[in-house]
């Protein structure tokens, strides 16, 4: 019997075993789950044909996003489109992402304040990139990747599926539930048109779910007091740490798909067969570098012989050798060789 098989006996053998000690009489959560793993491989087929042709015909979409009070950045691109799967014991997820990037720059005057610097650093976070233009006054620039989660997630007790859509439309995690009887080919393709932003009716058969809407920004103009959530009203501190705990860094390399949480610490790259992510190139040492989470953000160590290098998408190649460097928006890693469309171990890394 191959291992798989079984698994699957001792599986059924517990179902029945929760069965007659009446934990699951009815049968029904085993119904609820069907329903929902079936739901979500129906979503994840069609995601996965739908990236595969925007990718291939590079379908330009666009749009503006406003920065807090600071501005809009304007002709927004979506690229890099991808798909993540995650499954165990309580959850199955299906994320759909891309970043949204900008060919010009936002520039506005700002206040020298403790709280404006502080703002401009979690903007950093998104992948924003912020430059001082002039001291003064004070004037900064802002550009970058803004990284887009939208992300289909399990809920076998209501038979239903959560929905997170994260930088989306605003940069916030809005929070919606779908009842899984409404997923059928029409929904699917109101969905591709709402990813494209074309006229669509997708929101209207979610429903928002008790976390709201999470809000990275603050509160807008005057007038607009009565839709302040309580995520606004948190100071910044504790927006700050509970933004940090949500941060997730995504790697890919050849076929392999890694994810690291904010509470990752010492994920070793390299050459060995017992590095985290093995790499075989001969220009990688055996354990080449490694990936902290620390104060925010996610930060590369080197400790090669030959270095690594860093690119950002959009920004200039850095080159660290017995140094670190910390990581943002997406962008690739490459050890112990540059950055080249001929590399072949090139390592995509994405900053959620």
């Amino acid at each position: 019997m191959d291992i798989l098989e079984e698994f699957k006996k001792k599986a059924d053998q517990r179902r029945q075993d929760r069965e007659e000690s009446g934990h699951d009489q009815s049968g029904l959560h085993t119904v609820r789950s069907m329903q929902v793993v079936a739901s979500l491989q129906t979503i994840h087929n069609y995601l996965h044909d739908f990236i595969e042709q925007l990718n291939f015909v590079e379908a330009d979409t666009q749009t503006d996003i406003t920065v807090d009070n600071m501005g809009v950045l304007e002709n927004l691109h979506h690229v890099d489109y991808r798909l993540i799967n995650e499954s165990s014991v309580n959850k199955e997820s299906i994320s759909l992402l891309f970043s949204m990037k900008n060919d010009s720059q936002l520039e506005v005057e700002i206040d020298n304040t403790i709280e404006i610097k502080e703002r401009l650093e979690e903007l950093k976070t998104l992948g924003l990139l912020i430059n001082y233009t002039s001291k003064s006054p004070p004037r900064v620039s802002i550009s970058g990747h803004i990284p887009v989660r939208i992300e289909f997630e399990s809920d076998f007790e209501e038979s239903s599926i959560h929905i997170t859509i994260e930088n989306f439309s605003r940069l916030a995690k809005e929070h919606y539930k779908l009842n899984v009887d409404h997923i059928s080919d029409e929904l699917l393709n109101e969905f591709g048109l709402f990813v494209l932003r074309r006229e669509n009716q997708f929101m209207d058969v979610l429903i928002e779910d008790s976390h709201g809407i999470s809000l990275i920004q603050r509160p807008g103009a005057a007038g607009e007091e009565g839709n302040t959530l309580r995520t606004e009203e948190m100071d910044i501190s504790r927006l700050r740490s509970i933004f940090n705990r949500e941060h997730r860094l995504y790697l890919t390399y050849h076929n392999n798909i890694k994810d690291l949480g904010s509470r990752t610490h010492g994920y070793i790259l390299g050459r060995a067969k017992d590095c985290d992510l093995m790499v075989k190139s001969d220009l990688s040492s055996r354990h080449h570098a490694q990936l902290v989470y620390r104060k925010g953000k996610f930060v590369l160590i080197d400790q090669s012989t030959n270095g690594t290098f860093v690119k950002a998408q959009g920004g200039k190649e850095v080159y660290v050798q017995g140094e670190e460097t910390p990581l943002s928006g997406s962008g690739f890693i490459s050890l112990g060789k540059a950055v080249t469309v001929d590399n072949e171990h090139l390592i995509y890394y994405s900053c959620q």
